[in-house]
């Protein structure tokens, strides 16, 4: 297969870093492609490809993971809500205010902006929120603005029944919301993106960035600083904070908002109560102490144990692994997490250290998070049995019955797998 032709495509359209994925998935998403247009050639496959945008934009529909829900992680829009109540409203009277999010999947997250600025009671032409994403289909799915139940997570429901309207199987964003929010299929890579495109007060992009190698991650903050206004604020994912170190941005020092400011503000401006980011190590995370046990409780009793990661002397991140591995058993939470960190931003995304990690968030209460890089893992390795296995007591835990049922059947049938060929 002309894999790495097809890799390097996807990279220059949209910056896609395969490693941020694992070539395996691109790989079935180039088979699937293969056979709905019915060409059993690679290598004629990679020639349409070079010579069809639209076969481009159907190969990246299946690439791109829209991965979401109503206001997720739920710090970063309570740290928007607090510093526009209390810095950007007194500062700039009437002006307008605009807001991105980037990528913006199927809408969830631009519509929870929209709430944030109705609870704030700034009327709509008060404020424009722009939702951007690669993927056509996702959206087409946002402006319907209907959602299923896996959109909303977490313990903070409340708006929805103040914003939604519950019909049969399905949750009907209010229209008054709806119509707050602007959407349009657009490529932060793209030169023309950013070409007289205003520049914003807030952006949201998150987890966007991890997918990228280091000289795309320069050139996508590059074009990130050029659309935000002088004072304004920029969301990151938890994963890429260190991305902005030594790009002059200053952390608000708001837990696990993951939010920053330019060093540098409008002249006469006081700046608001902030840490710098470290030059060289990512901001530090101090998880909370673990909700039902005193000290982490890595697998449950029905669990099997965790597999050890592969003996392989040539990576520098099996030593690693091991040591956060250790640390977070002795209940060294803070420790094991900047670790595993440490290597994914060091070596790119991996299976065993995204599960790790999604251990440690979950001891440290915080299911959401857990449940993002435990899907990371599953991603990147379709046979991650322990994942699974944890993923689903995440999913049942938090209520999800049907969810968790089915990740539970998705293990047996990696089990059985797994016992047929036991090599």
């Amino acid at each position: 297969m002309q894999l790495n032709r097809i890799e390097q495509l996807l990279k220059q359209t949209m910056g896609l870093n395969a490693a941020s994925i694992g070539s395996s998935a691109i790989q079935r998403a180039v088979r699937e492609r293969m056979r709905r247009t019915h060409i059993d050639d690679s290598e004629r496959y990679r020639q349409r490809l070079e010579t069809s945008p639209e076969e481009i934009h159907e190969l990246i529909e299946l690439v791109v993971i829209p991965e979401t829900w109503f206001f997720r992680n739920w710090h970063p829009f309570q740290a928007l809500k607090q510093h526009l109540e209390r810095h950007w409203l007194p500062r700039h009277g009437e002006r307008g205010l605009r807001l991105l999010s980037l990528p913006c999947s199927t809408g969830e997250e631009p519509y929870t902006l929209a709430m944030v600025l109705a609870d704030l009671g700034l009327e709509p032409g008060r404020a424009e929120v722009h939702g951007v994403d690669i993927s056509r289909r996702n959206i087409d799915s946002a402006r319907l603005g209907i959602y299923r139940q896996n959109s909303f997570r977490g313990d903070h429901l409340e708006y929805r029944d103040a914003y939604f309207h519950h019909a049969e199987d399905r949750y009907h964003l209010r229209p008054d919301i709806r119509e707050r929010v602007r959407f349009e299929q657009g490529n932060l890579l793209d030169p023309d993106f950013s070409r007289d495109r205003a520049p914003y007060d807030i952006i949201f992009c998150r987890n966007l960035l991890i997918y990228f190698d280091r000289p795309t991650q320069d050139q996508a903050v590059d074009i990130l600083e050029r659309l935000l206004t002088r004072d304004g604020l920029l969301f990151v994912g938890h994963a890429e904070t260190g991305v902005l170190a030594g790009r002059g941005f200053r952390s608000l020092n708001l837990p696990q908002s993951f939010g920053f400011q330019r060093e540098t503000l409008m002249a006469g401006e006081p700046a608001p109560s902030t840490a710098r980011t470290r030059p060289v190590r990512r901001t530090r995370r101090t998880p909370v102490r673990p909700r039902r046990q005193p000290r982490p409780h890595w697998i449950d009793q029905k669990e099997q144990a965790v597999p050890a990661p592969p003996q392989n002397a040539a990576d520098p991140g099996v030593e690693q692994l091991e040591q956060a591995t250790r640390l977070a058993d002795d209940g060294h939470l803070v420790e094991a997490a900047e670790l595993c960190e440490q290597i994914l931003q060091a070596q790119g995304p991996q299976a065993q250290a995204l599960y790790l990690l999604g251990l440690i968030r979950d001891a440290a209460g915080e299911p959401e998070e857990a449940e993002q890089l435990l899907r990371q893992a599953i991603y990147l390795d379709p046979a991650h049995c322990p994942a699974m296995l944890h993923l689903a007591l995440v999913l049942e835990r938090r209520g999800e019955a049907l969810a968790a049922q089915r990740m539970q059947e998705r293990l047996e049938r990696c089990q059985q797998r797994e016992a047929a060929n036991p090599t």
